[in-house]
């Protein structure tokens, strides 16, 4: 009995840092943030949200102590130009999901408070439509072409 209960509550833990649930049904899957250099002013934030509920929900707003302003944008192409169009929200649908990603939908971290490395975590608080917020722990990672690039010899 003592060792069900002891897997039950590893099971648990491990499920909290794989995954994280909150209001409304909301579930956030690999939310990172690719590392920069040090005197960058400007950083991405990346994510995956699912919404199992009826309702749909509304990011209106997002904010960390790491950071001076966040904000929501679009990476569109219109007329052959890339474009970064912020948003007022981003909408989960229904039983949905959304994904922040390059060329996508993702968070502008301005002004970082400190220096970010590979491995360093931030929590951002995410602020929904209906007035609910919640905590979300993004891992800095190098991203894919930085470790391409570092594998290379010149």
């Amino acid at each position: 009995m003592i060792k069900q209960a002891q897997l039950i509550l590893s099971i648990f833990i491990l499920s909290l840092f794989s995954t994280s649930s909150y209001a409304h049904h909301l579930m956030v899957n690999n939310a990172w943030i690719p590392e920069a250099p040090p005197v960058t002013q400007v950083m991405a934030g990346f994510m995956t949200i699912k919404n199992s509920s009826n309702e749909t929900a509304e990011i209106v707003s997002v904010n960390s102590k790491d950071f001076g302003r966040i904000e929501m944008h679009l990476s569109k192409e219109e007329n052959g130009i890339a474009r970064m169009l912020p948003q007022s929200k981003l909408i989960i649908p229904a039983h949905g999901s959304l994904k922040l990603e390059h060329g996508s939908y993702h968070l502008m971290l301005f002004k970082p408070a400190r220096r970010l490395k590979d491995g360093d975590t931030s929590e951002l608080v995410i602020r929904l439509n209906s007035g609910d917020s919640f905590t979300v722990e993004f891992v800095v990672e190098k991203s894919a072409m930085q470790m391409d690039h570092s594998q290379h010899q010149h």
